[in-house]
Formats: C-alpha cells, sequence, structure tokens
C-alpha cells in the first residue's frame, strides 16, 4: 500500500471518528503517521470503553466474525478452486450482461453532470423567492373562491330571472292563444248569423 493511501485514509477515519469538535486529538499533519495512528488508537479504546452498545456490537461480531470474512467464504474457496478455463466459460457466459451493465455505466456517467448541475445550486435561492409568490398565490386563490361564489350567485340569480320570465311568457301565450279562440269563434258566430 502506497504511503499517500494509507495517510488519506488516515485522514478519514480520524475526520470520521472525532470530526471537527474534539480538540484534544491532534490532527497536525506534521506528526508522524506512528504518532497519529497511536493517538486514533487511543481515542477508539475510550471511544470503545465509554459505549457499551459498542461493546455488545462488538461481541456478536466477534462471535461470527468467520462468516462475515468473505477471504473466508465459500464463495472466496469456490474462486480460489475453479479452473481458468471454467472462470473464462463462466466470463464468457455472463458477457451480455457485463456488456449491459457497462452501457449502463456509461449512459449513468454521461447522466452526471444532470445530477450535479448549476440548476440545482440556485434552488435555494429560489425557494426565498418563491414564499413571497406562495403569499401571493394564497391571497390569489381566497380572492378566486370569492369571485366563483360571486359569479355562482349571479349566475342563479340569472337562471332564477330567466326562468321566471320564461314563465310569463308561457302564461302569456296560453292567455293570448285562449283569446284568439274565443275571438275566432265569436266571428264564427258572426259570420253565421
Amino acid at each position: 500500500m502506497d504511503e499517500h493511501g494509507f495517510v488519506a485514509r488516515l485522514r478519514h477515519l480520524e475526520h470520521i471518528l472525532v470530526g471537527q469538535q474534539v480538540s484534544h486529538l491532534s490532527r497536525d499533519t506534521q506528526l508522524t503517521l506512528l504518532k497519529r495512528v497511536h493517538a486514533l488508537k487511543s481515542e477508539l479504546n475510550n471511544v470503545y470503553k465509554n459505549n457499551k452498545t459498542l461493546q455488545a456490537f462488538m461481541d456478536k461480531y466477534d462471535a461470527h466474525a468467520k462468516l462475515l470474512n468473505p477471504n473466508e467464504s465459500s464463495l472466496a474457496m469456490e474462486h480460489a478452486l475453479l479452473t481458468p478455463e471454467t472462470k473464462l466459460e463462466l466470463v464468457l457466459a455472463a458477457q451480455d450482461e457485463l456488456e449491459t451493465f457497462a452501457a449502463d455505466i456509461k449512459q449513468v456517467k454521461s447522466l452526471e453532470h444532470v445530477v450535479s448541475g448549476t440548476e440545482f445550486e440556485v434552488v435555494e435561492k429560489q425557494g426565498a423567492e418563491l414564499s413571497c409568490l406562495e403569499v401571493a398565490h394564497a391571497e390569489q386563490a381566497k380572492q378566486l373562491a370569492i369571485t366563483t361564489q360571486k359569479l355562482s350567485s349571479t349566475m342563479d340569480t340569472y337562471n332564477g330571472v330567466i326562468n321566471t320570465l320564461s314563465e310569463i311568457f308561457i302564461s302569456w301565450d296560453d292567455i293570448l292563444t285562449t283569446m284568439e279562440t274565443h275571438v275566432a269563434a265569436l266571428e264564427r258566430q258572426k259570420a253565421a248569423a
């Protein structure tokens, strides 16, 4: 393992373990790796001693460590026992799936800019602007409901007036038809006499 990879992993482990709130653990990169590892080890021991849940987990983990270790699994043994010809056959049998997987990976890689696009950075800025619009929208929704109620009431009144006028016109038509019938009967009587 190269020294830079080890340093990066050690720095990552320090960050996970102590974060930025523990000031007593020196995170000075000028210290030797051995001193940093020793300081990290003592901090891990302190965390372990003070955490009953972690101790219980480690006890259970130790009991099942063999099953959880991929180097000791039956799959690792099978891979070690397979001949190169068998491995080649397995790879060739999975060739279509591997090509599909590779194409999917390329597609994901090509779409990565969509997920990490700069358009998403302005969302927080626009959130504040949209909150003003949200208030205005709520007010407009109330006004729309009031206007809709008024329009509905006006249409109900209009329909009532139209129905009343229709009934009046029907009544007048019946009266005029009756009068015309009587006038026509009188004219026939007068013409017959």
